[in-house]
């Protein structure tokens, strides 16, 4: 039998992709400034995404920080170079830099499998976006969470208005992006933006115990659910009940079926493989 090749993720520089077994995990690496999303970091954001999305083997995905920060958000520092130095070219440029970091929260939602933030500490402006893009969020102690945007007076993006608005409701939103409060922790779970809050030396831990549990369930059910939730809102009952017919009549023809069937039928945990 030829062994199946497993495609190696991509070198990147702002970023690390660690595989172990069918979970993977992406840490932004900027920790000397606290991971700040600079164009380098965005651009690699997109290299990661496609492979992760199309390419990588994974049943689960954690995404976390490098040093105390998950991500604070843009680089001010290059708003700050870009107005010294490119001026009326400033606008144009964050046009193409935010179309670039929108491609790679697209590819990110197509990953068919569960993404889970493990928040080690500032969330801030983009990064609360990225964040809020993950399926679930684990938070250490020592995170927080700000919207951030409107204490330099710039517009949300990242997915902020899109993502914000479907987990604590739109009104309430509204209000976390007009009074900009930083949340601890704590306070991030009491709004239902984080499940679960862990001390810090044991949250990536946590974030592993989580995605090892999410890897057993059947990878088209776990596919077809994210497609389902996600397309919710925005179908009619009638376009809505149409995809979940063809989500469970595909379903019927997995192996994983039969497998579920038959343990269920004989009293055991079935063992899904992904086809």
């Amino acid at each position: 039998m030829t062994a199946v090749s497993v495609p190696a993720p991509p070198e990147l520089e702002t970023i690390r992709i660690d595989v172990d077994g069918d979970i993977g995990t992406m840490t932004l690496d900027r920790p000397k400034v606290l991971n700040a999303m600079s164009p380098e970091l965005i651009g690699e954001l997109v290299t990661a995404a496609a492979w992760l999305a199309d390419r990588a083997r994974l049943r689960a995905l954690i995404v976390t920080g490098a040093g105390r920060a998950f991500s604070a958000g843009g680089d001010v520092t290059w708003f700050k170079r870009g107005l010294d130095e490119s001026g009326e070219y400033l606008s144009a440029d964050v046009r193409r830099g935010a179309e670039v970091l929108h491609q790679a929260i697209v590819d990110f939602r197509r990953i068919p499998y569960p993404v889970i933030g493990a928040i080690n500490g500032v969330a801030a402006g983009a990064g609360f976006s990225l964040a809020l893009m993950c399926d679930l969020r684990i938070a250490s102690e020592d995170a927080a969470f700000v919207c951030a945007y409107g204490r330099i007076g710039a517009s949300p993006d990242g997915g902020m208005t899109y993502f914000l608005p479907r987990v604590v409701c739109p009104a309430r939103a509204l209000e976390l992006l007009l009074e900009d409060p930083i949340l601890n922790a704590e306070q991030a779970r009491d709004e239902g933006i984080v499940r679960e809050v862990v001390p810090a030396d044991r949250l990536l831990d946590a974030a592993r115990e989580r995605a090892g549990e999410l890897a057993t369930r059947a990878p088209h059910y776990v596919r077809m659910s994210k497609l389902l939730v996600s397309r919710s809102l925005e179908n009619s009952l009638t376009e809505h009940l149409q995809l979940e017919r063809h989500g469970i009549a595909d379903s019927m023809a997995t192996e994983d079926l039969r497998e579920g069937v038959t343990a269920f039928l004989d009293g055991r945990q079935p063992t899904f493989h992904g086809r």
